[in-house]
């Protein structure tokens, strides 16, 4: 099993507002995309990493509830920093989180970073989005192409560090030898199609690093407005 996790600013912003963490065993994996003004985003995202790491050096990890209870953790601790320094308030951040145990993957995840699984050829979306963009998709009142332009297609319907009652979506499902998972922030999916991420994950001759390189560099020909982030392993 290969792992491997980067984060770059990109071309326009002036900060890097995501954050990433993969645990020394690499079982915990985690992706987070901050919002909030010049230094609340990184700050949320960085804070959130932290709590995410922190939380499973000391409970298990074999269980959907545990990753609702460390993103509720992250929740807190970026609520605390908002009232120690009210200038930060409004700050917030996206939070994916895959942990790998036996022969399962567990997942909790809030916002509009991604998770992936590829496995036979197929490229499947685990997380959905928390987006105004996806309700109205669900609603049927718009069309994936009109999402991709929409003008609100960013605006986050849930995100971590923002309220004390938050709503986490988790789940798990069996792993087998091949799968590759991807965990990413929206930097990498808005200026990549889904086509694009499975014709390159699928290449298994390919290290996680020289795939995810290879996702960088075509985030960066296409622009980069935004911090890119991803981490990929292979089981």
């Amino acid at each position: 099993m290969g792992t491997y996790g980067e984060s770059k600013i990109g071309l326009v912003r002036k900060v890097n507002e995501d954050s990433f963490y993969i645990g020394c065993e690499k079982n915990v994996l985690a992706v987070a995309d901050g919002m909030g003004g010049y230094v609340g985003g990184e700050i949320a995202s960085k804070t959130a990493v932290e709590a995410i790491a922190y939380y499973f050096k000391n409970f298990t990890f074999a269980a959907p509830v545990q990753l609702e209870k460390a993103i509720q953790y992250a929740n807190s601790c970026i609520l605390s920093k908002t009232m120690i320094d009210p200038s930060l308030k409004g700050m917030g951040t996206t939070i994916s989180i895959v942990t790998l145990a036996r022969q399962y993957a567990f997942w909790g995840h809030v916002g509009d970073s991604r998770i992936y699984l590829y496995r036979s050829g197929e490229l499947k979306q685990i997380s959905v989005d928390h987006t105004i963009v996806q309700v109205l998709l669900e609603k049927r009142k718009i069309t994936q192409n009109e999402a991709k332009e929409h003008p609100q297609r960013h605006v986050l319907t849930r995100a971590v560090g923002v309220d004390e009652n938050l709503l986490v979506d988790s789940g798990a499902f069996q792993i087998q030898p091949g799968d590759r998972i991807l965990l990413c922030s929206d930097g990498l999916t808005s200026f990549l199609d889904k086509q694009e991420l499975s014709d390159a994950i699928g290449a298994y001759d390919r290290t996680e690093r020289d795939i995810i390189n290879d996702l960088f560099t075509r985030v960066y020909q296409n622009g980069a407005k935004d911090n890119v982030t991803a981490i990929l392993t292979t089981i």
